[in-house]
């Protein structure tokens, strides 16, 4: 991936319509934001270098650890595992994978949506060299 396509992937995850608030997680230096929006939002040039299918029924969920160092950001390698689970209770496990460009790593998981399906998410963040896992729990609603 270019830098271009990195920065994009970035903003295109941190500033998605449903997001308007950062969301993130921090523990001590370590801050880890996440986001979860329709894969068809991503541009064709990044769903291509994901490797992931641009589509309004497969959502996507991004999360990219950071530790702070005085004023700049370094990107963390995060294993992450979790659910998303719906109205209902049904239980969706999450495969996160790492995608990695340059120095910048993202953990990301696909999984299909319904129209108008809300599901909660619940994360476990293990950052690399941090001696205890971040959790983040967020809920979004996915649109067709």
């Amino acid at each position: 991936m270019s830098r271009m396509i990195r920065y994009s992937l970035f903003l295109a995850c941190m500033l998605a319509p449903a997001a308007w608030a950062e969301q993130f997680v921090q523990d001590g230096d370590i801050v880890a934001h996440y986001n979860a929006m329709t894969a068809a939002d991503l541009t064709p040039a990044i769903a291509s270098a994901l490797n992931v299918p641009r589509s309004r029924k497969r959502a996507l969920v991004v999360i990219h650890a950071q530790q702070l160092v005085g004023d700049l950001r370094q990107s963390r390698k995060a294993v992450v595992t979790g659910q998303a689970r719906n109205l209902v209770g049904q239980v969706r496990r999450l495969d996160f994978r790492v995608v990695r460009d340059a120095d910048v790593d993202y953990a990301i998981a696909t999984l299909p949506v319904a129209n108008l399906e809300t599901l909660s998410f619940d994360l476990d963040i293990r950052v690399e060299g941090h001696p205890r896992p971040l959790t983040a729990s967020f809920r979004r609603q996915f649109y067709h």
